[in-house]
């Protein structure tokens, strides 16, 4: 296609890997203030990680008045990695 850039997502390093794990922890726990505490983390060296995002999104939207804040961040994850089985999953 004329005109799209591919989207290549690069793994994330180990440490940033073993947060995201604990984001999915977090998140399956209802520990949700933790689980963007720790996607926060990831997002400060990594903005652009789908994933990340898309679980920050997920996340936010179990909290009370965060429902517009979270779609966009879910968005915006779909967005940043297309071929992702984890943001399609977290989109719906």
């Amino acid at each position: 296609m004329a005109g799209s850039t591919p989207v290549v997502t690069q793994p994330l390093p180990s440490k940033e890997q073993a947060l995201f794990r604990s984001v999915i922890k977090h998140y399956e726990n209802k520990q949700y203030k933790k689980a963007v505490k720790a996607a926060d983390q990831i997002l400060k060296k990594f903005p652009d990680h789908g994933e990340t995002l898309a679980m920050k999104g997920l996340t936010l939207n179990h909290q009370d008045g965060k429902k517009e804040e979270a779609y966009e961040l879910v968005r915006k994850g779909l967005k940043a990695d297309l071929k992702s089985h984890v943001c399609w999953h977290v989109y719906g």
